[in-house]
């Protein structure tokens, strides 16, 4: 395939980190990586249009009003975004890949493909609506969903998902798609940073090296479970269980205040220590309630630890059967406290339950091949044309 111009759109990215920065990043590295000229378009908190270029990739942030901490950017408008906009619809981009559906950045960006005459996908990357840990809000929430969706589907007509489970629950609003670009990892740099890890969360927190770590890779937030996997761990009571939770998020303060034995939150950390960390657990444990292909999954399964998450999103297509692994109805704390005790003292079944895991993570879900999805995708396209 000759090379492309493809404009990645992400209301969020790096140095901001989660799920949908990480895949954005990755699959911009690898387009990049094969000669593909990749520009992505995101929000920054400013007045003015900044760019730059990282590891070969052209990176565009726009004016935005961070709301919620943060979590929400908001596109500002103005001489800086009209300007911005009369100059960036003269590129002849080949694709406008839009990740997430309920920024505004996205409308504005399905909007602007369309004035461009550009072929434009929009990306989902959930399996249900954002659960805001208050009823009246949540609900506020998908109204909003709803109506942002709406008026995107009146400019872009093609759709895919991260997740098989993403492409059935699209249909909620009215979006037909059986496209499932999948998340992914880059496996030579996960063996390179397993054999060199860089911290030693064992001896940070003192624990003994008879002892079993449970890991938690998110944010800490209620549509991550972390507040029911707290709730079961608290039950466990045994000295020689720990649970390590990466990540921040609202939930922290009261969840410390607690001061469940042996439960120790680490903070946001990198990737390598991230990878420290899976390394030196025996189970990881995600309970989320709403996920598309959940990032610290794939991570945990090239990690080689025994994984147990709930239903929802893609991680079943990873944990296939009771042999690979528990995939939970629901985030019920009961539910997840049977499953954890079910395995704590089960060494060879977790071990061959995490191989079984590697494995397919290895052979199937790489970055190579979500590549190769999508550039199958634009060939096909124009070999229509």
């Amino acid at each position: 395939m000759n090379s492309k111009k493809i404009c990645i759109v992400s209301a969020q990215y790096l140095p901001h980190t989660g799920g949908v920065e990480n895949y954005v990043a990755n699959l911009s590295r690898e387009l990049a990586s094969r000669g593909h000229a990749v520009t992505i378009l995101t929000s920054c908190n400013g007045k003015t249009v900044q760019t730059e270029e990282l590891e070969g990739v052209e990176i565009i942030r726009l004016p935005s009003l961070q709301l919620m901490n943060g979590r929400f950017p908001f596109l500002k408008s103005g001489r800086a975004l009209r300007t911005f906009t009369k100059e960036f619809r003269e590129r002849k981009f080949d694709l406008m890949f839009v990740n997430v559906r309920f920024y505004w950045l996205s409308l504005y960006a399905v909007r602007l493909a369309e004035k461009m005459k550009v072929r434009c996908i929009l990306m989902d990357h959930g399996s249900s609506h954002v659960n805001t840990g208050g009823r009246l809000t949540t609900k506020l929430g998908e109204w909003y969903e709803h109506i942002l969706t709406a008026l995107e589907k009146r400019y872009c007509k093609e759709f895919a998902c991260v997740s098989r489970e993403g492409t059935r629950w699209v249909r909620h609003f009215g979006i037909q798609t059986d496209t499932d670009l999948p998340n992914a990892v880059f496996v030579d740099r996960f063996e390179a940073m397993k054999s060199a890890p860089t911290r030693d969360f064992r001896a940070e927190y003192g624990i003994p090296e008879n002892a079993k770590v449970i890991a938690f890779v998110g944010r800490l937030t209620v549509e991550k479970g972390i507040r029911e996997l707290a709730d079961a761990f608290a039950r466990i009571g045994r000295e020689d269980v720990w649970l390590l939770a990466a990540g921040e998020g609202y939930l922290r303060e009261e969840l410390e205040s607690r001061q469940i034995p042996n439960l120790r939150f680490v903070g946001r950390i990198p990737l390598d220590e991230v990878v420290s960390l899976l390394v030196q657990s025996q189970i990881f444990c995600l309970p989320s309630v709403s996920e598309g292909f959940p990032t610290s999954v794939l991570e945990a399964a090239i990690c080689k630890c025994y994984v147990i998450t709930t239903y929802c999103g893609d991680a079943k297509e990873i944990v296939k059967s009771p042999a690979h692994g528990i995939i939970l109805p629901d985030n019920n704390s009961n539910g997840l406290y049977d499953a954890i005790v079910s395995v704590l003292d089960r060494q060879e079944h977790r071990a061959n339950a995490a191989e079984l895991c590697y494995r397919e993570v290895v052979e199937n879900y790489t970055w190579e091949r979500t590549a190769d999805r999508l550039l199958s995708l634009m060939e096909a396209e124009e070999t229509k044309t």
